[in-house]
């Protein structure tokens, strides 16, 4: 699979918003934020709103971009500069310190728009990097390599925040710039910018026009367009998790080198099992496994409830571990093959704006009940609503009805 270039540069680029979403979203800024930055349990509510911002923000940008750059030759362009915002975020946040809340969250929102935005133009480039029939194996090969990177950048920043605090905590921010920096060069030396499709807008009046016709369009798959609701629904509660792990950890006075420790694992655990997930894609069908992820994030969700030891916090992150690359691998490319590729940017802007809009809901819900109610494991345990929903929904989604859907009009 690696001799092609291509998908060895596609695949790589991952490492890089691995690494921001592993240590800044979900490790090493959780954690410090908690017990430097602000601390108490304004730390936990005022993270989670600020999540739901930086989710709502991303939901308003990602579909203009997308619809944007299928008219366009710039998929590229606009990935690489908004990797760049994000890699900008990352280095910011080495000023970060005691009491500078507003300013660490601030940082946060950025990069997490950043990366949200150069997701939609990465993810549209995987239907015309994939060889045919190698979708979910390229897709998951993506996330497998993206965790592998993450996980070693995440030992690089355990020894160093270990031997040097808190200035090892800020190494570890600069090094995910560099590291996502570094990421990006393979792929826009070697993935080549796909054809246009169709006629391109004249402004942002025009893209909000074809965005609109894309909702409509998207009805004449109505397959991707149930999975999509189910998406909505489970791929909110995997976000919450990704977001809200370390510093529930933090709350419940579970230690910083066990939880940096327990997500590493988490990061190492997801290589073998993200290739796990394309055998069993491929073996039991790309629905099945997915179903089979969701019980298990269900199981997960509802046993984080019962949390009291450092090592129940090692447990619930490789169980996470095992299913969360595979989970949303095999998604992303199960909402590909049911739609026509000429159309990726239009239709993973959807893809991407429909998820940050759902997952607005689950950061400022852990919140909410975290705030009324004073226990974060009421707060972690509703999200396994989330995923019970999810599966409810994908259980009435027929993908290979989807797959022939797409293939029959190509033949027209």
């Amino acid at each position: 699979m690696f001799k092609n270039r291509s998908v060895f540069a596609w695949c790589l680029y991952d490492t890089g918003h691995c690494a921001f979403a592993t240590i800044v979203m979900a490790v090493v800024l959780p954690v410090y934020y908690q017990n430097v930055i602000a601390g108490g349990e304004w730390a936990l509510s005022s993270w989670g709103y600020a999540s739901s911002v930086a989710l709502a923000l991303s939901a308003v940008l990602t579909p203009l971009v997308g619809t944007y750059i299928d008219g366009r030759t710039v998929k590229k362009k606009y990935l690489l500069a908004f990797a760049a915002l994000g890699i900008a975020a990352s280095a910011a946040l080495a000023a970060a310190g005691p009491g500078r809340w507003f300013y660490a969250l601030a940082c946060m929102v950025t990069g997490t728009v950043g990366l949200s935005v150069a997701s939609v133009c990465y993810d549209a480039l995987l239907s015309y990097v994939a060889p045919e029939g190698q979708m979910d194996r390229v897709s998951t090969l993506g996330y497998g390599i993206g965790y592998l990177g993450a996980g070693v950048l995440l030992a690089i920043g355990m020894v160093l925040i270990s031997r040097f605090g808190e200035t090892g905590v800020k190494c570890s921010f600069l090094l995910v710039a560099v590291w996502w920096a570094t990421a990006a060069v393979p792929l826009s030396l070697w993935v080549p910018e796909p054809p246009v499709s169709g006629t391109s807008s004249a402004g942002l009046r025009d893209t909000l026009k074809t965005l609109a016709q894309s909702w409509n369009e998207l009805k004449s798959y109505p397959e991707a367009l149930r999975f999509m609701v189910s998406f909505w629904l489970y791929n909110d509660g995997i976000g919450t998790i990704i977001r809200m792990a370390a510093v529930f950890g933090a709350g419940l006075g579970i230690s910083q080198n066990h939880i940096v420790g327990a997500m590493l694992v988490t990061q190492f655990v997801g290589v073998p099992f993200a290739v796990i997930f394309a055998h069993l894609a491929e073996k039991l069908g790309s629905k099945r496994a997915v179903m089979i992820a969701l019980f298990w994030y269900t199981l997960i969700a509802l046993g984080s409830m019962l949390m009291t030891q450092n090592w129940h916090f090692w447990l619930m992150a490789i169980a996470v571990g095992m299913v969360q690359g595979g989970s949303q691998a095999i998604s992303r490319s199960i909402y590909a093959s049911m739609l026509p590729a000429g159309r990726s940017g239009h239709f993973f802007g959807l893809y991407n704006v429909s998820s940050k809009f759902a997952g607005i809901i689950g950061p400022a819900l852990c919140s909410t009940v975290a705030s009324l109610t004073g226990s974060l494991r009421l707060a972690v345990g509703v999200i396994a609503v989330s995923f019970i929903g999810g599966m409810l929904i994908l259980a009435g989604v027929d993908v290979d009805k989807g797959r022939a859907r797409v293939a029959h009009t190509y033949k027209k």
